[in-house]
């Protein structure tokens, strides 16, 4: 995992579509992006997520209203542990509008 070089933070993570994604990019056959966060409002989305991806944070909050102290606490966990690694903030759209 010493190539990762992309941490994700997925807001309107949903079932876990855009994570997946991120889960299998490569670069000369080497993982390099990894999903360290997710929120999304619906419990249900959250838990399918969660099961497809255990190893990420997940948060079933509405992003309006998220208290962020644990996600940054985490977020600078993961840095130290991939120093190289860029964060990435992914918003996809929001289901209830579009």
């Amino acid at each position: 995992m010493k190539d990762i070089n992309l941490l994700y933070i997925d807001l309107f993570c949903g079932a876990g579509g855009t994570s997946t994604g991120v889960e299998s990019a490569k670069i000369n056959g080497n993982k390099c992006a990894k999903v360290i966060v997710c929120v999304n409002h619906d419990a249900n989305a959250i838990a399918s997520h969660e099961a497809n991806h255990p190893n990420a944070l997940h948060f079933t909050e509405d992003i309006r209203t998220l208290e962020l102290s644990n996600l940054v606490a985490y977020t600078e966990k993961m840095r130290t542990m991939y120093p190289d690694a860029n964060t990435v903030l992914w918003a996809s759209l929001e289901c209830t509008n579009f």
